[in-house]
């Protein structure tokens, strides 16, 4: 791929409408882009392009966002285009104007690719089978906190005031956060450096935030920042890894960072609104998980079942598994200071 500069004034390709070329057999088109903005817009922009049998980008102007796009013909030209536009960049012939929604960070482009995973639709059914995953999941530990709760824990005097909105939200995260890490381990052997670090970073943060505002606000300062930041390094050291040693160190930083910070925020807010700020909090963090996702659909595409190599059982006993081990914590666990519930 190379940057045109033959109009070194305006550094334009010229514009133009698709003509036939050689033999007939080649169609070439003048394109402008909407909604690219950085030089990783290209790169995705360009293995898109390459998937199409024949097709390529002969010159790429990435100061004015146009291209010179060849292909096969002139059906297999709308198919690029459309391809592109599920990604959210619109290739524009000469005359056309831009649709409205799909500039840089519109939230129609997040919305449409929440859609398309929700429905399954073509070319997300993988995605979609992962949210089937965390659906089943998030039900059956539910279940499984129920009935924790008819055989053990409704002995405990106060129970449902101090611990259901940690209990609740707790289950909603570590679905949440699983569902992300499966997405990122699908595409780890395709990760930058950047992208890397970014993963180690988002994983680090949001998991050592959330446990870390849940465990402080039914522990304390000490048992939740422990708790945060075994959480956060965790998830944040599995998913940065993937890029080696920076990714680590992100991971493990952001870990550190949200797993305290989160236990303190928490320990602050315990008189002031704390159990409508943790859903506040969790219900951001989610959007954060989501726009992860999509951002590794922008860069990677979509998955495939190959990708995948957690079952649905598998996921499921893993959700089990951790959020059982943090209601063990939350409820016998030390506690110091002022607490949920005030044990």
């Amino acid at each position: 791929m190379k940057t045109h500069n033959q109009n070194r004034e305006t550094g334009r390709i010229p514009a133009g409408t698709p003509e036939q070329e050689g033999d007939g057999t080649a169609v070439v088109a003048h394109l402008l882009l909407h909604g690219m903005h950085c030089d990783s817009c290209g790169k995705i922009i360009e293995r898109t392009v390459l998937k199409y049998e024949g097709a390529c980008i002969r010159e790429f102007d990435t100061a004015n966002n146009r291209i010179l796009l060849a292909c096969r013909s002139d059906g297999q030209l709308g198919e690029i285009r459309s391809a592109l536009m599920a990604k959210g960049y619109q290739t524009l012939l000469p005359g056309e104007e831009a649709e409205e929604g799909f500039e840089a960070g519109s939230i129609h482009r997040g919305l449409d690719f929440i859609r398309s995973v929700m429905s399954g639709r073509d070319g997300f059914e993988t995605e979609n089978r992962l949210v089937k995953y965390s659906a089943s999941a998030l039900v059956i530990v539910l279940a499984a906190q129920a009935l924790l709760y008819a055989a053990v824990f409704s002995r405990i005097p106060g129970f449902l005031a101090a611990y259901w909105s940690v209990t609740l939200l707790t289950a909603v995260s570590i679905v949440a956060l699983l569902f992300a890490y499966c997405h990122a381990y699908a595409f780890r052997k395709s990760f930058s450096c950047m992208c890397g670090m970014m993963t180690g970073m988002t994983f680090g943060m949001a998991g050592g935030f959330l446990i870390g505002a849940f465990a402080g606000a039914t522990n304390g300062m000490f048992v939740g920042s422990l708790v945060g930041m075994a959480i956060g390094i965790g998830f944040g050291y599995f998913t940065g890894r993937y890029c080696g040693v920076m990714g680590v160190m992100e991971g493990i930083m952001g870990g550190l960072m949200a797993g305290t910070m989160g236990a303190m925020l928490s320990v602050m807010m315990v008189f002031d609104h704390l159990v409508p700020f943790l859903f506040i909090l969790t219900g951001i963090e989610a959007v954060i998980l989501v726009a992860f996702s999509y951002m590794l659909y922008k860069e990677h595409g979509n998955m495939t079942p190959a990708m995948v190599k957690m079952d649905g059982i598998s996921f499921i006993i893993l959700a089990l598994a951790i959020d059982l081990t943090l209601t063990v914590i939350f409820i016998y666990g030390p506690k110091a200071g002022t607490v949920l519930g005030g044990f």
